[in-house]
């Protein structure tokens, strides 16, 4: 019984995660990007309206972020905005292997009980 509850539990992790990834793929995007990341890349000064600023990419993506995104913090939109598939992906994985130690760790527990 307590076999099928672990595949069971795990099974309805996945399945949730899943059913995550399609409703984040099936949101509208929060951003339009209006300055080519090509060029971007190419030359991070391009696009600035002071040559001064040793920093240009980021001030592009800082002065953009916010009336885009309609956050509070930069970091915020960043992570949830963009980074939403990659946090969500990080969070499968650290669930994942939390789930196996603990399904590895119980068996050898079982294991050492059998055996006294």
């Amino acid at each position: 019984m307590k076999k099928f509850l672990t595949w069971l539990s795990l099974g309805l992790v996945f399945f949730a995660c899943v059913y995550g990834a399609i409703s984040m793929a099936a949101l509208p995007r929060t951003m339009e990007a209006t300055i080519p990341a090509y060029e971007l890349q190419q030359n991070p000064n391009a696009n600035m309206e002071s040559s001064q600023s040793p920093s240009g990419a980021a001030d592009a993506i800082v002065r953009e972020n916010l009336s885009e995104t309609h956050a509070i913090n930069d970091v915020t939109s960043i992570v949830f905005d963009f980074r939403g598939y990659d946090t969500m992906g990080e969070a499968f994985i650290l669930i994942t292997a939390v789930a196996g130690s603990t399904v590895i760790l119980y068996s050898m527990n079982k294991k050492e009980d059998d055996a006294e």
